[in-house]
């Protein structure tokens, strides 16, 4: 079994849309903090902000890619390199 990522904060990700209802099959977001595990699943969740400026918890095995950032985490306001 693979081990899921835990990209740092800043990365860009490509995740697997949790809302099964939802047409749009993959999302982006930055990862805006470190992750933590869940003691009851051992499940890594990192925060993740999105391109409406909304902000998420994601299960780690969702994600399907990262883009390491060059560098520090970006501001809340900076999500250019998303779109």
């Amino acid at each position: 079994m693979d081990i899921p990522p835990r990209p740092d904060c800043g990365a860009i990700i490509t995740y697997l849309n949790p809302d099964a209802l939802d047409p749009t099959a993959f999302l982006r977001g930055v990862v805006i903090g470190a992750h933590v595990v869940d003691p009851q699943t051992s499940h890594a969740w990192v925060p993740v902000l999105l391109p409406d400026r909304t902000l998420s918890v994601l299960d780690t095995r969702n994600i399907i890619e990262v883009q390491v950032s060059d560098g520090p985490c970006p501001p809340s306001g900076d999500m250019d390199d998303m779109r």
